[in-house]
């Protein structure tokens, strides 16, 4: 029985394989793009943030924030229990889920079907769709050594069960309740993408339906999606529930995952989602905001020519749709009581713009000539990209430079005080230069995407100085408090200043402050 089961098993897949096979062109394209595009990032190898302690001591880390997906696939993918550092394979693994979770979202918003055509017809959905991983945002989520495969796995758990959703109920209702689960146990941001999609395959669906079916037809049609749209809040709101109930632990530091209270939910909402857009509009350069609200124009004038109905009435919902997508971005972390506003946390807005770009992609003719925004937003990316994986190396290498230079005073001091000192470090270390000389209101989002060197509720920063350098005769210990002890100055650099005495060492970086709230 086992042996026949087998046999049936692979028979299946045998013949899933020869209905797909196609794919693998578009894949391979799409993973050779995003390869290229975070190759400045791959190449920069700098420890990103939490990368710093997971480099030093092998820890998971993630339970706390119920991400146990990444835990568990951590130690498979680093095949220990010790998380040693293996990049960067998690960052190329990274890099193939985005493909495919680009190559997936092509076929939920534009059909499959295109690449079955030559090359040429397809390769404008695969430009098109490359804001899911260029955006600018998602960037943060690529510089990790660590983190990012299961960010990126996220992305493909929120995308992959809308492939499935013209199958049995009961097989899109099961991918869908894994699909969220796993975006649950991954990286929750991503858990918006799952709305947007239903909701804009449903609108596309009404908008795109034949007004010569007779009435009974049509009325069977709106049926069936009002079903869809239900079946797929049902499942995916029941998710949410049982995760919250039963996986989620209660987290309150730098975020909080606890939802206000009813009554003041709509002005608590409203007030952040105000937050979040002020955010997007101030770190993006003003050419990528003009690009954008080209494509949400070429998206509406799209949505009303393919209309099979009224063009003003189509018009207007094709607005309101794309409303819909920019709110549904950021409305799941808005109702919390203490949101994320780093930029890791403000990447579904690229799923946005690669639904619309899809979606303007899909048109013949004529309409081709919408794409123009789109290609040149894609292209803006795709260069930012390089930009911010250079300026990362930088400003890394600048880090470094000043570590070393406070080691090597250190070790000269350390002798002097006969025994192990706590020292505690304080203040920014800076911009690298060529950081700061790029023009600051341009490039917002890349002083927001650099991470500061110090701060004094995040441990891992002393790791540099101390665990990270393996400094003898220095140790940190954050429930020690140095500032404002009037300690003594022991030497004064351009830099940074050193004080101490037999309680501790403290040493003072004069850089500018940078970096954005986390």
């Amino acid at each position: 029985m086992k042996s026949k089961g087998l046999k049936v098993a692979g028979r299946k897949i045998a013949e899933a394989w020869k209905r797909n096979r196609y794919l693998w062109r578009p894949f391979l394209v799409l993973f050779l793009i995003y390869l290229v595009g975070f190759s400045a990032i791959l190449l920069a190898s700098v420890h990103y943030a939490d990368d710093v302690a997971r480099t030093n001591y092998g820890y998971a880390g993630w339970s706390g924030f119920s991400r146990y997906t990444d835990t568990i696939l951590a130690h498979v993918v680093h095949a220990d229990n010790y998380l040693t550092n293996i990049a960067p394979l998690p960052q190329l693994m990274a890099v193939a889920e985005m493909a495919l979770a680009s190559l997936m979202l092509v076929c939920v918003v534009g059909g499959r079907e295109v690449f079955l055509e030559k090359w040429t017809k397809w390769i404008w959905r695969v430009v098109a769709v490359t804001p899911l991983g260029f955006c600018p945002y998602m960037l943060e989520c690529m510089s990790y050594q660590y983190d990012a495969p299961y960010m990126a796995l996220s992305v493909l758990a929120a995308v992959a069960p809308l492939c499935l959703r013209r199958q049995r109920p009961l097989v899109y209702g099961v991918a869908l309740a894994v699909g969220t689960l796993v975006a649950c146990t991954t990286y929750q941001v991503s858990l918006s993408i799952v709305p947007m999609l239903v909701g804009f395959v449903a609108v596309k669906e009404w908008n795109e339906d034949v007004v010569e079916k007779g009435a009974r037809e049509r009325r069977a049609h709106y049926v069936k999606i009002a079903k869809y749209v239900a079946g797929s809040a049902a499942v995916f709101l029941v998710t949410l529930l049982v995760f919250q109930k039963v996986l989620m632990r209660p987290a309150d530091m730098y975020v909080s995952n606890e939802v206000v209270e009813i009554g003041e939910l709509v002005p608590t909402a409203v007030a952040h989602l105000v937050k979040y857009l002020g955010l997007l509009v101030s770190d993006f350069r003003t050419l990528w905001l003009v690009l954008m609200a080209m494509i949400v124009v070429g998206f509406v004038v799209a949505f009303a020519v393919r209309s099979e109905r009224n063009k003003v009435v189509s018009a207007v919902v094709g607005a309101l749709t794309a409303v819909v997508l920019v709110v549904l971005a950021y409305i799941l972390y808005a109702v919390l009581s203490k949101p994320l506003y780093t930029t890791r946390a403000m990447y579904a807005i690229g799923a946005v713009l690669a639904i619309m770009g899809v979606y303007i992609a899909s048109g013949r003719g004529w309409q081709k000539i919408m794409m123009v925004p789109v290609v040149m937003l894609g292209w803006c990316f795709f260069s930012f990209a390089f930009t911010y994986g250079n300026a990362l190396a930088e400003q890394d290498a600048y880090r470094r430079m000043q570590t070393e230079m406070v080691i090597a005073d250190l070790n000269e001091m350390l002798p002097e005080f006969g025994e192990v000192k706590t020292l505690q470090a304080t203040g920014e270390m800076g911009l690298a230069p060529v950081v700061a000389h790029m023009p600051a209101g341009d490039y917002v989002i890349l002083r927001r995407l650099l991470k500061p060197s110090f701060g004094g509720d995040v441990p891992w920063m002393a790791h540099r100085l101390v665990e990270g350098s393996g400094l003898p005769g220095a140790k940190y210990d954050p429930k020690m408090n140095l500032e404002g002890q009037d300690l003594p100055e022991l030497k004064d650099t351009v830099f940074y200043t050193i004080y101490g005495d037999e309680r501790g060492i403290l040493v003072e970086f004069k850089g500018e402050k940078f970096g954005g709230e986390d």
